[in-house]
């Protein structure tokens, strides 16, 4: 018997993009072509299965259980094969090191700094996403993670890089009307979509679990959420001391004293069989030796602001 060939590379790549982000636009954008062709080479594939790999209804992919199943081994594969291709091409070429970085912390802090890490290590080219989800390193292309998390995460190294607080923000001409936490019922909270827990746990830590405020609007990023609160459009909870480098700060206050909360660490995460990578093991020391320089100004901004967190 002649062996059935395989299916075409192209379908499997096109396929294992769009099963990941479950958008054939994303998975088009992702690969640099147009979402018909992802479609047609997903089509193929679903051929060659002979069994349908997505469920297409109105403005959304859903994968059947085969698609969920082929998407995981696939990304794995591809995965592994995109890290061995380039290990190999470390000792010839410039190492590319791919993070995926939370916004705030790409925009306030890793970006201003990331030049001195470029200067000390030209050899490695660093490439950043700032997805809204936590990627998912047995299928998602990406060396490094910066994270928010309350405990380390299960089956990668973790490195403690920063503790949080949620600090209360807002425009002055908002803080005018508020003395305390209570008074919150007559304001608009800004929730941020990544952080749906936010404000239940911080009114839960002043006592105030049951407070229903008078509005809330949702926005998907806490940069976007500083945009809101500097133009007076509602209470926010920034992540302190790291929200006090953000440039809308100069326009925000803290409204009242109150009873500071926890909200988490930031935390570097990779996988365990790349803890002896030189480019992981270099950007893991420098972001490291960054935080311990700047933990004395922080100390310091954490203190100024004390006064309007802590009673």
């Amino acid at each position: 018997m002649t062996a059935r060939p395989p299916p075409p590379l192209a379908s499997l790549r096109a396929f294992a993009a769009a099963g990941r982000l479950e958008s054939l636009k994303d998975a088009a954008r992702e690969l640099g072509v147009t979402a018909s062709a992802v479609s047609h080479q997903v089509r193929i594939l679903e051929d060659w299965v002979g069994a349908p790999l997505f469920v297409r209804e109105t403005r959304q992919l859903r994968l059947t259980e085969p698609g969920r199943r082929l998407t995981a081994r696939l990304n794995q594969a591809f995965g592994d094969i995109d890290r061995a291709l380039a290990e190999v091409r470390a000792e010839e070429t410039t190492a590319v090191l791919r993070i995926s970085a939370l916004p705030l912390f790409t925009s306030v802090y890793l970006i201003p700094r990331l030049h001195r890490f470029e200067a000390r290590h030209p050899g490695v080219a660093i490439q950043i996403d700032t997805p809204n989800r936590i990627v998912d390193f047995d299928r998602d292309p990406v060396d490094l993670a910066i994270r928010n998390a309350s405990r380390s995460p299960g089956g990668l190294i973790s490195h403690k890089l920063l503790d949080l607080r949620a600090a209360p923000l807002c425009a002055p001409a908002v803080a005018a009307g508020l003395k305390s936490p209570a008074d919150l019922t007559e304001a608009t909270l800004i929730h941020i979509s990544a952080r749906p827990d936010g404000w239940r746990d911080w009114l839960r830590g002043q006592g105030l679990e049951g407070l229903e405020p008078r509005g809330g609007v949702t926005v998907d990023t806490l940069p976007a959420a500083l945009d809101l609160a500097a133009h007076g459009r509602g209470v926010m909870l920034g992540l302190d001391p790291l929200v006090w480098d953000a440039p809308q700060a100069e326009r925000l206050v803290t409204p009242f004293a109150s009873a500071p909360v926890s909200a988490g660490s930031y935390v570097l995460v990779h996988r365990r069989e790349d803890r002896s990578r030189e480019a992981i093991q270099a950007f893991v020391r420098w972001i490291r030796q960054e935080l311990r320089a700047d933990a004395v100004r922080y100390a310091r901004l954490r203190s100024a602001h004390a006064g309007g967190e802590e009673a």
